[in-house]
């Protein structure tokens, strides 16, 4: 591990200078003073760290600077990055985040790209940069390890975007839970728990679009990258100690999957709770038209709300059992839409459902109520649970994910294929994995010197 330099020296942060002339800020790893100076390439360096030598990189940063007002902007600079070597089988590495806007937008709109190496921070504006999609050639490769603090929303607009899958993940949110923070935790409590570093945030949910970025901003982008591989550091040693690094290993393999990124459209739309009082043959009529709009979306290239939004599926099939004339009645339904496929839609009305679609209608549509049979066994084998990885230092919500849980308590045939390999498998003792298998065959017995919790076969 090379580690030479972390903690001490200075880091370098490129800032986009579109409409101002400062582009480069930097600092020690706790601070953002020291002396600055005006330069001939447009933007003002602020120096600090240990003895306020800047490290080798900064004359490419400078070097940058000159070229592009102060950020990278094409393939060659992204790739000449000077990645860190990382040990083990990872020749080189970098950390890095993303701040974008999702509100009213199918994509979220990416606008700035950190990235911290082993010597600098750089700060990509990929509003306006060219080039930048490089990147994607690191978050795909095997060689270089991609480290982030929960990073599967950034991963999936990066798939979103350019089409690419990761390779070679660390993320600590999930690492961090394997020595027993609870999860999902946040960054600045990952610092205070593991390097007992305060940190203060702001502008989680802010303009990213400004330019130039207000200097309260820049603070922010980059204290979401700056201690990442400290943290990493720390972090790997515990886990390898603990035996438990190959199972943090084991878990962000799944950030590796196509399947982590997308979202089943069908679920998406059946899952909304404005249908849960819906009658099956209702749902089952949802299902058919949400199909039809898939596979319209398919042969067109358009998008599927464009064809017909789920507000206007939702109304057709709660006025459907009135017939088309109710259709033609509702003041959201395009009439056009309505007078062309008025006979196709009583079919799918009518036509009996399938097992396959009584099944998909089952597990993807909510629940006004659950069985409370199941629901107390459910909970009371979560609590179960949640001692055992109490006592073993393991955060509860890493062992039994929130949405497997939701499952269990819902549907009282359902079991979580998480529990039948990989890391929880190994973890989960016997009598545990029984309970969450078989938790409607529970029993309990008063004993004379305390309960008995078994389970019937």
């Amino acid at each position: 591990m090379n580690n030479k330099k972390r903690g001490t020296t200075s880091f370098w942060v490129l800032v986009p200078v579109l409409f101002s002339s400062v582009s480069v800020l930097a600092g020690g790893y706790g601070e953002y003073d020291a002396m600055s100076q005006s330069t001939d390439t447009g933007y003002q360096v602020y120096q600090g760290g240990a003895g306020g030598q800047a490290p080798d990189t900064m004359q490419q940063v400078q070097a940058l600077g000159q070229e592009n007002d102060g950020f990278l902007d094409d393939a060659e600079q992204t790739d000449n990055l000077n990645l860190n070597y990382v040990g083990g089988n990872t020749s080189v590495g970098v950390g890095f985040d993303t701040e974008f806007i999702g509100e009213r937008r199918d994509i979220p709109l990416i606008c700035l790209i950190q990235l911290i190496t082993d010597e600098a921070i750089y700060l990509i504006d990929p509003l306006h940069a060219t080039g930048w999609e490089r990147l994607g050639d690191y978050i795909a490769s095997e060689r270089i390890l991609k480290l982030t603090h929960a990073g599967e929303n950034d991963y999936r607009l990066i798939y979103q975007l350019l089409d690419i899958l990761p390779r070679n993940v660390f993320d600590l949110q999930v690492a961090v839970a394997f020595m027993g923070i609870r999860y999902p935790a946040s960054l600045s409590t990952i610092l205070s728990e593991v390097l007992d570093q305060p940190t203060s945030k702001g502008f989680t949910i802010a303009d990213w679009t400004i330019r130039p970025l207000p200097p309260k901003m820049v603070r922010y982008a980059v204290e979401d990258v700056k201690f990442l591989w400290q943290l990493y550091e720390v972090v790997r040693a515990k886990l390898e100690q603990s035996g438990r690094y190959a199972w943090a290993e084991d878990e962000m393999k799944q950030w590796e999957q196509e399947d982590m990124y997308t979202t089943d459209p069908l679920k998406k739309l059946l899952h909304q709770r404005a249908i849960a009082g819906f009658p099956e043959q209702e749902k089952i009529f949802m299902l058919r038209i949400g199909q039809w709009r898939m596979q319209e979306a398919e042969r067109t290239g358009e998008k599927e709300e464009a064809i017909l939004s789920s507000k206007q599926i939702v109304e057709i099939a709660r006025a459907i059992h009135s017939g088309a004339e109710a259709l033609f009645r509702s003041r959201i339904l395009p009439k056009a839409f309505i007078r062309r496929m008025a006979d196709q839609l009583m079919s799918w009305y009518q036509t009996p459902p399938t097992a396959e679609e009584l099944k998909l209608v089952y597990y993807y549509t909510p629940r006004e109520a659950v069985d409370p049979v199941n629901e107390a066994h459910a909970m009371l084998v979560y609590q179960i649970l949640q001692i055992y990885c109490m006592e073993e230092s393991i955060a509860v919500d890493m062992v039994m994910p929130p949405s497997e849980m939701k499952r269990y308590r819902m549907f009282s045939d359902y079991q979580a294929p998480v529990f039948d390999h990989g890391w929880r498998s190994e973890f989960l003792p016997l009598q545990v994995r029984s309970l969450l298998e078989n938790r409607l065959n529970i029993r309990l017995s008063v004993q004379a010197n305390g309960l008995l919790l078994t389970t019937a076969s």
